[in-house]
Parts: C-alpha cells; structure tokens; sequence
C-alpha cells in the first residue's frame, strides 16, 4: 500500500488547508489528514481519518500541472456523510501534489481507478 502525500487549501476562501496521506485498498479511499491555518500554518485539528467507499466515487484521476505536482481528482456521486471534508470542492474531492510527488500521484490515479473498476465488476457479479 502506497501512501500519496497531499495538501490542498480549504474551499473557505482559502483561510486553512489540509495536509495528509491517500490511500486505497479494495472497498475504498482512505485519507488521514490536519486541518492547519494557511496564513501561520497553526495546526487548527487533531489527525482526523476518512473513508470514502467506491459506492460513493465516480472517477478518479490525475491532472497535470506545469508548477506543482498535479492534481488528483476524486469525483463523487453522493455527498453523504462527506460535508466536513476541508478539500471538498462542490462534488469532488481535490487532492493537490508536491512536485515531488507527481509520480507517486500519477500511479496513485490509476491504481485507484483500476481498484474502482474491479470494486464495480465484483458488484455486478454479486447481483447476477
């Protein structure tokens, strides 16, 4: 299991952001992240944990940037019990990369989304 190490600003006008670690396994995404103020980059949290289930996640892939070390989006397809994640944007969770750890994001995207894929074929085996 690899741990994608992340930071992303918080969708309130960018007063505080998140810093964390990524993960997938077979039933979902794991994230364990602090919650710090931007400005002093005062810890604001304790280290919460989150999980995020396949049932709730469309897509998940990685963006390019020229400056940083990507993007790695998690688009989602229900909200439910997602409401106090800091880097929730809209309808997707925003992780975004140092460049060091591009490659580690790039290869994070993909097995995420190869997990997703065979999370969604086990379920359509289950209900034939």
């Amino acid at each position: 299991m690899t741990k994608l190490k992340f930071e992303t600003e918080d969708s309130n006008f960018g007063l505080t952001q998140a810093r964390g670690f990524a993960w997938h396994n077979h039933e979902g995404l794991m994230f364990e992240f602090q919650v710090l103020d931007s400005i002093l980059e005062v810890v604001k949290s304790e280290v919460k944990e989150l999980f995020v289930s396949y049932n709730q996640i469309e897509k998940i892939y990685y963006e390019k940037e020229w400056f940083s070390g990507g993007f790695v989006y998690i688009e989602l397809n229900s909200l439910k019990n997602l409401d106090k994640i800091p880097f929730l944007e809209e309808t997707e969770l925003c992780l975004e990369l140092e460049r060091k750890e591009k490659d580690k994001g790039k290869e994070f995207a993909v097995n995420a989304q190869l997990a997703l894929s065979n999370y969604r074929l086990n379920q359509m085996d289950n209900d034939n």
